[in-house]
């Protein structure tokens, strides 16, 4: 089973997906403001499974107000 963590060692603490080093951020925003599909981000980040894919898009639904100021970091 896929698990979030948080490591104050990488990503400055940011959610990670756990064993790859992605951060749920950058998924969420190859989700909703690229447009990719799951399937498409699998193919962007070979590293992810697509269950890897859909927990990382849960986390942060769940934790909405934590990435929205967030976001904007981002896409800078």
């Amino acid at each position: 089973m896929t698990e979030i963590v948080r490591d104050e060692r990488h990503s400055d603490g940011a959610p990670t997906i756990d064993g790859t080093g992605i951060r749920v951020v950058n998924v969420a925003c190859a989700y909703e403001h690229n447009g990719y599909s799951p399937d498409e981000i699998v193919e962007f980040y070979p590293a992810l499974s697509l269950e890897d894919v859909h927990t990382a898009l849960a986390y942060y639904y769940a934790h909405l107000d934590e990435f929205r100021g967030h976001e904007a970091e981002v896409k800078a």
